[in-house]
């Protein structure tokens, strides 16, 4: 009678606990990297928030491009040479109508007007017989999924008596990061007209 030789290998039951060991350690893996997923996704969001807010205020101060090649300019604070407050609230407003310098006929009547629609900082202009059908987007973009919104947009004069050379820009925003929970800027910053 021949004998059987003994050989190696593993058991259904090592085999089963290797398994469940290494689903254990899958799932743990799974849920870390979901959680850093999460946190990335807010920082993401917490950053684009902040970075489109400064270039919102940036837009503001230094105007928006209108035009192109050598007749390309800006229209904003510091570009014009008079400012109006409209839907006053105190001593603060929600829009403000800006008016460069004249250069010549054709631009006697221009201007730039910034207001805050309930969500979105928005801007409309006239430059010679160029205006926008609609008013611009300045921030946030209407894009899908953009879960920003500006919650306030104030102007105020920041100078003392007299007409208005310094202008007070206060923005505040947020950004939904998860259900119930926002991260919140406040930017606030003094901006002067062109001097005569």
């Amino acid at each position: 009678m021949r004998r059987l030789k003994s050989q190696a290998g593993f058991t259904i039951t090592e085999l089963m606990a290797v398994i469940a060991i290494s689903g254990f350690l899958m799932a743990a893996a799974a849920t870390g990297f979901s959680a850093f997923f999460s946190k990335f996704n807010e920082m993401s969001k917490s950053m684009e928030l902040q970075r489109d807010a400064f270039n919102c205020m940036q837009t503001i101060k230094s105007g928006i491009p209108i035009g192109s090649g050598s007749s390309l300019k800006f229209q904003g604070i510091s570009t014009a040479e008079t400012a109006v407050f409209t839907g006053t609230s105190g001593s603060s407003a929600s829009t403000i109508i800006l008016y460069p310098p004249v250069s010549d006929y054709l631009h006697q009547n221009d201007f730039i007007r910034i207001f805050h629609d309930g969500k979105y900082v928005r801007a409309t202009y006239l430059n010679g017989t160029i205006m926008p059908a609609a008013p611009l987007y300045l921030f946030p973009k209407p894009t899908r999924g953009n879960e920003m919104e500006v919650t306030k947009l104030l102007f105020s004069k920041a100078n003392g008596d007299g007409e208005t050379k310094v202008v007070l820009v206060e923005l505040e925003a947020r950004v939904k990061l998860r259900k119930d929970v926002y991260k919140n800027i406040a930017y606030s910053s003094k901006m002067t007209l062109t001097m005569k």
